[in-house]
């Protein structure tokens, strides 16, 4: 039984270890994509 929930456990890690990249990821492209809309406001 204590293997399973290890196991499961790692799982659950090893997925909230993707969802913290992909959102780390969302973000800074969210940053990006602001800054650019400014400059392009600025230049028109």
């Amino acid at each position: 039984m204590p293997k399973q929930i290890l196991a499961q456990f790692n799982i659950d890690m090893k997925n909230y270890v993707k969802l913290q990249k992909k959102k780390k990821i969302y973000e800074i492209r969210k940053k990006l994509l602001k800054k650019n809309l400014k400059k392009r406001k600025i230049k028109t």
